[in-house]
């Protein structure tokens, strides 16, 4: 098992998992149309229009909020984040849904899905319906919302993953809230074929549950360094409830940001999320130890529900 990086959350992901919901720009360090690539949704793709077809508005609501997301962060600094600012509608609809980076320095290839700052909608009307993982058959039952979400980008990803893997030795699948949702979903479906070569690395922030213990054990017998962050204030990872059989993937790392009012606050990566690793950080000196160099204190996080 691979511990926790604290420092490798903080300074290396968090900086892509933030510049993932800015459509206008690459994450700081890539260059549009030579490192990084945008994850665009395509809403007329056939197994999109599939996969709509069966779902109800109640899980279509996820993905209109996904589209309504402006295309660029709301919250970009913690000084000045003290009441976060309306939800505004993106028109048109904002099909920005990430980044495809390639790291050449460190041969790993990165795949950042951005989330929603502002998720009341959906998480007012969520359910609890699964549907079978629809990538890989007979591999479990997933949340059909996620999934229908998932879908959306699904070809756009795989097309960009598969060119650029060429020289990369290892794929970092990143995400916040229900971008952390589309990595649980991409993770398995990519190491099945074009991305099998590639050493996995999954860091999700404020993920939700997203599949039933049929698709959990599948993920976690393919994905060997999974770590969901997870504020403990935040109540989108406790969404969809246990009580309806869903269950988190990989390894829980629980971080305190302090408690706040606001629902947004405790969930957004810069008033929520940024200060609890950081804090993380402080608490965890990095150490040498005898078996696996230097790593923080307390590193190997082993909660999963």
């Amino acid at each position: 098992m691979i511990p926790f990086d604290g420092l490798f959350a903080q300074n290396y992901d968090y900086p892509l998992v933030l510049g993932a919901y800015d459509a206008t720009q690459p994450p700081p360090g890539y260059t549009a149309g030579s490192t990084a690539f945008e994850i665009i949704a395509d809403l007329e793709q056939p197994e999109f229009q599939a996969q709509r077809a069966k779902s109800s508005p109640k899980h279509q609501k996820m993905l209109q909020t996904m589209l309504a997301q402006p295309k660029k962060p709301l919250l970009t600094d913690v000084d000045k984040a003290i009441s976060p600012p309306a939800m505004l509608a993106s028109t048109p609809p904002n099909l920005h849904f990430g980044w495809v980076c390639v790291d050449a320095a460190n041969s790993r290839l990165i795949v950042a899905f951005r989330g929603t700052e502002f998720f009341k909608d959906w998480l007012d009307d969520i359910d609890f319906i699964p549907a079978p993982y629809a990538p890989i058959p007979g591999r479990g039952t997933v949340h059909q919302g996620f999934q229908l979400v998932y879908y959306s980008v699904r070809n756009n990803v795989r097309n960009l993953v598969k060119a650029h893997t060429a020289g990369c030795k290892s794929i970092l699948i990143t995400g916040h809230s229900l971008g952390g949702a589309l990595c649980a979903l991409a993770a398995p479906d990519l190491l099945n074929d074009i991305a099998a070569d590639l050493a996995p690395i999954v860091y999700t922030w404020a993920e939700p549950r997203v599949g039933h213990p049929d698709f959990v054990s599948f993920y976690n017998t393919h994905v060997n360094v999974c770590y969901r962050i997870v504020n403990f204030w935040d109540v989108v990872p406790h969404l969809p409830p246990a009580l309806a059989f869903y269950e988190h993937e990989g390894n829980e790392l629980p971080i305190d940001s302090g408690f706040h009012f606001s629902v947004v606050k405790n969930h957004s990566l810069i008033t929520g999320y940024l200060p609890g690793i950081q804090k993380w950080n402080a608490n965890h000196p990095v150490l040498a130890t005898a078996h696996f160099g230097k790593i923080a204190a307390t590193a190997f996080a082993g909660k999963t529900i």
